[in-house]
Order: C-alpha cells, then sequence, then structure tokens
C-alpha cells in the first residue's frame, strides 16, 4: 500500500524517537517500540528520585518566593482532577499529560535548563512504560497534592518525603506490571 509519503520526514521521526530511547532500531530490520525491562524501570526511576529531590531541596529553598510556583501546580492539580473524573481515553491522556507536567513544573522551579532536559527525556520514558503497560493512576492525584500541600505550608522536607513516597510507588506500580508483561501474565 503506497501512501505517498517522503521517507525523509518518518526517518527524522524514528531517529527522534531513538534518540528519546521510545525505538530501537536494527539493521536490516528496522525500528521496533522499545520494550522496558525491570532494569530500565529501576534506572528511570534512580534517575527521576535523584533529580526531582535535588530540584524540590534547591528550587523551594525557605528564602525564596515560590508562589507563583505553587499557584501554577494548584492550576495543574485542579486540571488534572477535572480530567481523572471523566472516563474517555482522551481525558485519561490528558490527565497523564497534567501528571507529567507537575513533576516538569517541579523541575522547571529548580531553573537549571540542562537538569530539565535531562528529566523531560527520562519522564518521556517513564509515562510511554506507564502507558503501554497500562498502570495505575489511581493515587497520582492525592501524591501530588500532597507534595503541594507541603509546599505551601513551607515544609520542604515534607515535600521532599511525599515526592519520594509518590516516586517510589509509582515504580513499584510500574515494576510490577513489567514484571508481569515479562512472564506473559495478563495485566491487574
Amino acid at each position: 500500500m503506497d501512501l505517498s509519503i517522503s521517507q525523509t520526514p518518518v526517518k527524522e521521526a524514528l531517529l527522534r524517537l531513538e534518540a528519546d530511547g521510545l525505538v530501537v532500531s536494527e539493521v536490516r530490520r528496522g525500528s521496533v517500540v522499545r520494550l522496558f525491562t525491570l532494569k530500565d524501570v529501576e534506572e528511570l526511576y534512580e534517575a527521576r528520585i535523584l533529580i526531582e529531590l535535588d530540584a524540590v531541596g534547591t528550587a523551594f529553598e525557605p528564602s525564596g518566593d515560590h508562589a507563583g510556583v505553587a499557584d501554577e501546580l494548584s492550576r495543574n492539580l485542579k486540571q488534572h482532577a477535572f480530567h481523572l473524573k471523566r472516563d474517555t481515553l482522551k481525558d485519561l491522556t490528558t490527565a497523564l499529560s497534567f501528571d507529567r507536567e507537575f513533576h516538569h513544573q517541579l523541575i522547571l522551579a529548580r531553573d537549571n535548563a540542562v537538569i530539565a532536559a535531562w528529566h523531560q527525556r527520562i519522564l518521556t520514558q517513564t509515562h510511554t512504560a506507564y502507558v503501554y503497560l497500562a498502570s495505575d493512576t489511581s493515587r497520582v492525584f492525592a501524591e501530588h497534592r500532597d507534595i503541594l500541600d507541603a509546599l505551601k505550608a513551607g515544609s520542604v522536607a515534607q515535600a521532599k518525603q511525599a515526592l519520594e513516597r509518590h516516586l517510589i510507588r509509582s515504580r513499584e506500580s510500574l515494576l510490577a506490571n513489567v514484571g508481569r508483561a515479562e512472564r506473559n501474565e495478563p495485566k491487574r
């Protein structure tokens, strides 16, 4: 079947997806969607925990003014809640984008473009694995609210604890699904 599409944009898109760690190119076999292993998930979350906890600790020092960031995170959470209440695939996709944006806003508050770019790549891979493996997102909103409440209260330590709990729970959920996929068990 000929779709009359130039190969150049397709090749460029595949190169970008490969650079983002989402596809694997095999010589003379083409490109395939990357399957995330238990080790991949462990490494992604190790990086996320390191980057995100450092960002919160650095960006939300007690001497700074963080009202703008807190307001942005509050807006994000309201939109996230709205889309979680609805029951369409489009709303789930939108809710997941607000989840990604919440974490990225924490990183952007640190004001380091290099770290923000690293984080964006890691976050894209994590969320791709999460969506592909239909992981549980039911507790995400409440966990994000706990992080935000601690930031608004001026407790960086509590915010970091809430963020670490959230990331560890998220990692465990994804690891369980990767394990089931590797054993070819049905999703729960």
